[in-house]
């Protein structure tokens, strides 16, 4: 990461088709924005991943926007919901299969988006 934005964005053009492009930063997480600017152009059949899951998500939102010119945006949400469902299974003994995740997934993201329906897990 350089200090200002637009040095990011000509790092960025510089890159070929079929990058991965990861927010890792703190932007869009421990502090708003982005490390880019709005103006940034995304390679074409790329792989572009915001790590982080809370707060304004700016990257996120930037790559969602330019999403049509062909390349794959990963929200960093479903990486959580991995991380702290491994930390579940060991620390309670319990099996986490696909079908319990997509469950939790589910769970967290209505918890996330607001939703006001209680589920049940068991």
């Amino acid at each position: 990461m350089t200090p200002e934005p637009w040095q990011n964005d000509e790092i960025l053009k510089k890159l070929k088709p079929y990058s991965l492009i990861v927010n890792a930063t703190g932007f869009g997480k421990d502090r708003p924005g982005s490390s880019l600017t709005d103006s940034c152009q995304f390679p074409e059949k790329s792989l572009v991943w915001e790590i982080n899951y809370r707060s304004d998500l700016k990257f996120m939102h930037q790559a969602l926007k330019q999403k049509e010119e062909n390349f794959h945006v990963e929200d960093g949400w479903i990486y959580f919901i991995h991380g702290w469902t491994q930390v579940i299974a060991e620390v309670f003994h319990i099996d986490i299969d696909e079908k319990k995740f997509s469950r939790l997934e589910k769970i967290a993201s209505d918890i996330k988006n607001g939703s006001e329906k209680q589920r049940r897990f068991v």
